[in-house]
């Protein structure tokens, strides 16, 4: 059982890398476009509050630079 759990979470992280990558790769109009969309009320852990995280995270770093 652990060696799945395990298993589970580096493909989860490979996802989340995966998508971080991508919106590191879209443009601002898109990337905003893509913070509208997405729902403010997700229910944590799902798969778009995770994508709404990563959505501002790469937005604060741009911010930043």
């Amino acid at each position: 059982m652990q060696v799945v759990a395990v298993e589970l979470t580096a493909r989860l992280r490979d996802d989340i890398e995966a998508i971080e990558s991508h919106l590191s790769g879209l443009g601002e109009l898109d990337l905003r476009a893509l913070e509208m969309k997405l729902p403010r009320n997700a229910s944590a852990g799902s798969a778009e509050m995770v994508t709404l995280v990563l959505v501002y995270r790469e937005m604060e770093k741009r911010a930043r630079a």
